[in-house]
């Protein structure tokens, strides 16, 4: 097939663009800068490179639908600084709702068959009280990034009705593995420094998915024939509470997990006085995902196992920390 894939620098891209193309997929990739000022020329030869300077509702992608068969559609904005208040909610619309929608729009009016689309499962919320989030669970987004995706699914649904073209919603967790950044990669940090963490007396329960997973879903979603027209929500399908995820980083690492127990009330009470009751959310709260509506519609089981996956990505971490110390000294 002939496949175009936006975002293909980020995390999930580089892994999903080495994916396709070992299936020998024909690949059209999109860039936010040339791969000379990137420094990944050569990783990316194999594809038709296309530079895309901005993503929004004005956005020209005729030079890269040309022949398209299928769209997966990576590219948007995760994270914008606190400090930019409602610029930075504008941004979260203008690049994750109606970039998506006019990307849609032109992909349909090119004839593309099938856009697969990353959302998130904060679309349904935050955090789950009565049970685990599935494909008929309420939209309930609790703020501006899930909200913009939100739309930009809904607006996505609009576009399939009118056209014709297959649209596939995947809403995922967090992701890591190999190369991940953000949050995860902060808690890499603290584990291998020893820092003791006050997480021992949390009891909650999440959902992650690991990077070679996400993956292998996206793969399946471009070309399963009854995939077309639907939402999924996945996961490793394996949930931990956050002392297991740390205690299982630690033992990839060979280190002790360091964690001692405060009362949740404590916590929640002092963090929410400095204004971080979101890391609270993430940190003391349960969100957790029933993966089985992929299962049971297109037979997908997760490939790797949480155990391989965090080894893996401690893996990388390790090599890459000894390469940058190397590095300085």
């Amino acid at each position: 097939m002939n496949i175009l894939v936006t975002g293909a620098t980020g995390f999930v891209g580089k892994a999903l663009f080495q994916a396709l193309l070992h299936q020998r997929h024909h690949l059209t990739c999109t860039f936010r800068k040339t791969l000379e000022d990137k420094g990944q020329q050569s990783e990316f030869n194999a594809c038709r490179q296309v530079v895309v300077d901005n993503i929004d509702g004005n956005t020209r992608w005729s030079s890269c639908l040309t022949g398209i068969d299928q769209v997966v559609h990576l590219a948007g904005v995760a994270h914008v600084p606190d400090r930019t208040g409602k610029h930075g909610h504008r941004q979260f619309f203008s690049v994750n709702h109606e970039g998506t929608r006019n990307l849609a729009v032109q992909a349909a009016r090119q004839g593309v068959k099938r856009f697969v689309f990353m959302s998130s499962i904060l679309v349904n919320g935050s955090a789950t009280t009565a049970g685990p989030f599935c494909e008929t669970s309420p939209a309930n987004p609790q703020n501006a990034y899930a909200t913009a995706k939100h739309e930009a699914e809904k607006s996505l649904q609009e576009i399939a009705s009118e056209t014709g073209m297959e649209v596939v919603i995947l809403r995922s967790p967090l992701v890591y593995g190999p190369g991940v950044k953000a949050n995860f990669l902060k808690l890499l940090d603290l584990v291998y420094a020893g820092v003791p963490m006050p997480f021992g007396a949390v009891a909650n329960r999440r959902s992650f998915i690991s990077l070679k997973n996400l993956v292998d879903a996206v793969c399946l979603c471009l070309c399963h024939e009854k995939a077309g027209n639907r939402t999924f929500v996945v996961s490793d399908n394996q949930d931990l509470s956050t002392p297991e995820l740390i205690t299982a980083i630690a033992a990839a690492m060979d280190r002790p997990s360091r964690l001692f127990a405060v009362s949740d009330r404590i916590m929640k009470t002092g963090l929410s006085l400095l204004g971080k009751k979101g890391v609270y959310d993430r940190l003391w709260g349960t969100l957790q995902i029933d993966p089985s509506g992929i299962h049971t519609r297109l037979g997908w089981n997760p490939p790797q196992t949480v155990e391989k996956g965090i080894a893996e990505t401690v893996d990388w971490y390790l090599n890459n920390r000894r390469h940058y110390i190397r590095q300085k000294v």
